[in-house]
């Protein structure tokens, strides 16, 4: 059994992805496996990676429903280890990163998940930014810090084991963007604590050159009405397992509501909060629009 899966989903990013599994191959033990998960691209992941030879390193098709999350949910279903570790087919992981979570007594063997920095690139401007959680230390993220502290996207260097991934449902195919928030509320829900690596682990790019023929990025491209709709849908599905007082349900319904003040669908963001209880809260979050409503003007 392989000792990790580095898992990279991609779709028609031809160049990215090959500059993706390069460092994966980089990043992954000997021991470890390289899945690279095709969501029906138009030339073929298998073809695009053909010239590579690496016992680690295979290839699988989605050959259900197109999107991200399936895809993902796919790779997990095949991957051989236990050890799971998220790759984007737009970004590159360091070389170090999978010895680092998987070193004696590193978090791997304390965690059940995790997340790192990033180093920021920005294509547009070739500039390169270290992007760190300043309230964190290396270790396990406290049960008391803030809900964005808690939160981590898939570019994050994230990290899972496959037995709770597969026990909080995975990743959810309804959810075209905020899939990794979504997943991260149902492991804070069960009490699961992630680690915190302060060292980056990935690299992150950003604002890829239209001229490049590869796609756009994912939650830039997605229609504001169909992105909001996904926040929406992050809240209302997690809603019930916190607690009314919980800081990550304000977390979730200030942030829905903020997009949609800065999207203008503030009488969308108003009827949410009405509709919310008890009351004392609905008349909060009311007033928390309101405020974001001036602001935004």
């Amino acid at each position: 059994m392989p000792t990790c899966t580095i898992i990279i989903p991609t779709h028609n990013r031809d160049d990215l992805l090959i500059r993706a599994v390069n460092s994966a191959m980089q990043a992954c033990p000997i021991d470890g496996e390289i899945l690279v998960v095709d969501d029906k691209s138009t030339v073929p992941a298998a073809k695009v990676l053909s010239w590579k030879v690496d016992s680690r390193l295979r290839t699988a098709v989605n050959t259900g429903p197109k999107g991200a999350a399936n895809t993902r949910n796919l790779g997990v279903r095949l991957a051989r280890s236990e050890l799971i570790f998220f790759l984007d087919d737009d970004d590159e992981m360091l070389p170090d990163y999978c010895g680092r979570v998987m070193a004696p007594c590193g978090p791997a063997s304390i965690a059940e998940w995790g997340f790192s920095s990033v180093i920021e690139f920005r294509e547009d401007l070739a500039t390169e930014n270290w992007r760190q959680r300043k309230r964190l230390a290396r270790g396990m993220v406290p049960r008391a810090a803030r809900p964005k502290d808690m939160i981590a996207a898939i570019s994050e260097g994230f990290w899972i084991r496959k037995t709770i991934f597969q026990a909080v449902g995975g990743f959810d195919p309804q959810q075209s963007i905020d899939e990794d928030t979504d997943l991260c509320v149902r492991l804070v829900a069960l009490l699961s604590q992630p680690w915190y690596e302060p060292k980056p682990g990935t690299i992150v790019h950003g604002a890829h050159r239209p001229s490049w023929k590869e796609g756009a990025q994912l939650t830039a491209s997605t229609p504001i009405v169909k992105g909001l709709e996904c926040y929406r849908r992050t809240h209302d599905k997690n809603v019930a397992s916190l607690a009314p007082s919980s800081p990550l349900r304000w977390f979730l319904a200030t942030r829905y509501m903020r997009r949609a003040v800065k999207t203008g669908q503030v009488d969308d963001a108003i009827q949410f909060a009405k509709k919310q209880a008890p009351w004392l809260y609905a008349q909060m979050l009311t007033m928390y629009v309101k405020i974001k409503q001036l602001k935004h003007r």
